[in-house]
């Protein structure tokens, strides 16, 4: 099975790092590495089977619920994974453009 090329966006660079600045100001180191790992964890299986997570026509996109606050959202172009953005769940949802 191959797997496809993860492409991180601008935008997905910098909403991961502002989740990051988030954690350190409010959760232990423990939480911030298993944050991290999960991440890296779901980034390896959405190159490996990008289409397990679900799809929104509407947008192009598909969703990946890291954690109950956290999804990450992205786009399939030819074998590359274009991750978009990383979404902090608890923002209005109508503030969310991909």
């Amino acid at each position: 099975m191959s797997s496809y090329n993860i492409i991180w966006s601008p935008r997905a660079k910098i909403t991961y790092y502002q989740i990051l600045e988030y954690l350190e100001s409010n959760w232990t180191i423990t939480e911030i590495k298993a944050f991290i790992n999960r991440t890296d964890y779901v980034i390896e299986h959405i190159s490996q089977s990008p289409l397990h997570y679900p799809y929104s026509r509407k947008s192009d996109t598909y969703k990946c619920v890291l954690a109950k606050q956290v999804s990450l959202f992205y786009r399939i172009k030819q074998q590359e994974i274009e991750l978009l953005i990383f979404w902090d769940n608890r923002q209005n949802p109508a503030k969310l453009v991909l």
